[in-house]
């Protein structure tokens, strides 16, 4: 596969999800990457502070500081593990939860249009395609120089 085709996409594709993820939070006080952990703790209902450090592949201090701020607003909170007390473990409120039902909602929207076309084999085809390339993804190398 031709890595500028690629590329582009990724670039287009995020481009446009931020776009729309932008409108609701502007005023908010929210930014592109809180919309993007209010989405992985809206998934996942619970998670901790690290597996969203590492699905995001963001620094622990950054990540730590968007959640602050997402919980001063009402849309996650924090709690110490019972297992671990370093440890902090995220849940989505019922506010966070609200907004990211009407962001995904326009995701929704959006997706209809970029799978104009396709059929619905095709699009589950492609999902099992990607979710492979996804995993293939934690056994690149990165090179050192």
């Amino acid at each position: 596969m031709d890595d500028y085709n690629l590329i582009g996409f990724v670039m287009k594709y995020t481009s446009i999800k931020r776009r729309i993820a932008s409108g609701y939070l502007k005023d908010k006080g929210l930014n592109a990457f809180e919309s993007i952990l209010l989405s992985i703790v809206y998934k996942n209902k619970s998670c901790t502070q690290d597996k969203i450090v590492e699905i995001t592949v963001s620094d622990g201090a950054i990540v730590a500081r968007s959640l602050k701020k997402l919980e001063n607003y009402g849309y996650v909170l924090r709690k110490p593990d019972p297992d671990n007390g370093r440890r902090k473990i995220v849940t989505i409120t019922e506010k966070g939860e609200e907004l990211y039902d009407k962001v995904r909602r326009d995701f929704h929207a959006s997706n209809e249009v970029m799978f104009k076309g396709i059929t619905s084999e095709e699009q589950a085809q492609l999902e099992r395609i990607l979710e492979k390339v996804y995993k293939n993804l934690d056994s690149i190398e990165i090179p050192s120089k």
